[in-house]
C-alpha cells in the first residue's frame, strides 16, 4: 500500500521555484568569494611568483660565468667580486715563511719566491671551473717561465677528502708541469681573508715580488679571466725595483 505522501502530487512550478532558489543561491555564494581583499591578496601573489622567477632566472644566468662554485676554507669573510679593482694586500712575513709541503713531498714556502711574481690557484679535481682554468694557467706557466713568474697550484685536504693520490694522478693525466702545494687550509684561509674573499673555487691570486697582493680572481670566465690575468701578471712585471 503506497503512503500519503506517494500519492501527493508533484507541483511543477514549485520546482523551479526553489531550483531558482539554489542557483542564485550558489551564484551569490561565488560572487562573494571574490572580495576586494581576496583579489588583492591574489595579485600580490601573483606578483611574487613573477619576481621570484626572474630572480632564479638572473641567478642561474651569473652562475653560468663561473664565479660560485665550492668551498676554499672553513672560515672566510664576506665576499667580493671576481677580478675586483686594483688592490694592493701586503702579506705578513709569517705567511710568507709559513713552510708548506707539495704534492711530491718537497717543502717550500712563499718567501722562495722573492724574486718572482707568483700566480697561485687555489683549485680541486671536482670543480668544474677549475677544470677549465688548468689548461689556461699552464699556458701561463709556459709562456712566462723565462720572465720571471712561477705558477703554483694550491688543493686542499679538506676539499680532496685527503686523497692525495687521486690528485697526483689528476695532475699528471692533465700534463701539470707546476708545482701543486697540499694544504690544509693553512695557506688557503689566511689568504683568503686577506682579500675579504668567500669561501669558493676557483680562486687566484697574482703576488708581486715583494709580496703583496695585486690582483685577486674569484671564479674563472673564460672570456675576461686569462686576457685579466695576463695583464696583471704584466702589470706585477713591469713593477721591478719600485717601491
Amino acid at each position: 500500500m503506497a503512503s500519503s505522501k506517494d500519492s501527493l502530487p508533484i507541483d511543477n512550478s514549485q520546482s523551479s521555484a526553489l531550483d531558482s532558489k539554489a542557483e542564485a543561491a550558489d551564484s551569490k555564494a561565488k560572487d562573494s568569494f571574490w572580495t576586494p581583499g581576496r583579489i588583492a591578496i591574489t595579485l600580490i601573489a601573483l606578483a611574487l611568483i613573477v619576481w621570484y622567477g626572474i630572480a632564479e632566472w638572473s641567478s642561474k644566468g651569473t652562475q653560468t660565468a663561473g664565479v660560485t662554485v665550492a668551498k676554499t676554507a672553513p672560515k672566510t669573510a664576506p665576499a667580493i667580486t671576481a677580478a675586483p679593482a686594483p688592490l694592493v694586500v701586503p702579506l705578513s712575513d709569517e705567511l710568507r715563511n709559513t713552510a708548506l709541503k707539495t704534492l711530491d713531498g718537497r717543502s717550500l714556502k712563499l718567501a722562495d719566491f722573492a724574486d718572482k711574481v707568483v700566480v697561485l690557484n687555489i683549485w680541486a679535481t671536482w670543480c668544474g671551473p677549475c677544470r677549465l682554468e688548468m689548461p689556461e694557467l699552464v699556458k701561463v706557466s709556459n709562456d712566462y717561465k723565462d720572465r720571471g713568474v712561477v705558477v703554483l697550484g694550491l688543493a686542499t685536504s679538506y676539499n680532496e677528502h685527503d686523497d692525495q693520490q687521486h690528485v697526483k694522478d689528476y695532475i699528471k693525466a692533465q700534463n701539470v708541469p707546476y708545482q701543486i702545494i697540499w694544504d690544509d687550509g693553512t695557506l688557503a684561509g689566511p689568504l683568503v681573508e686577506a682579500v675579504q674573499g668567500r669561501s669558493v673555487i676557483p680562486q687566484s691570486f697574482v703576488i708581486s715580488r715583494d709580496g703583496k697582493i695585486v690582483k685577486h680572481f674569484q671564479g674563472f670566465n673564460s672570456s675576461q679571466t686569462p686576457q685579466l690575468m695576463r695583464q696583471a701578471i704584466e702589470d706585477a712585471l713591469n713593477d721591478k725595483g719600485k717601491a
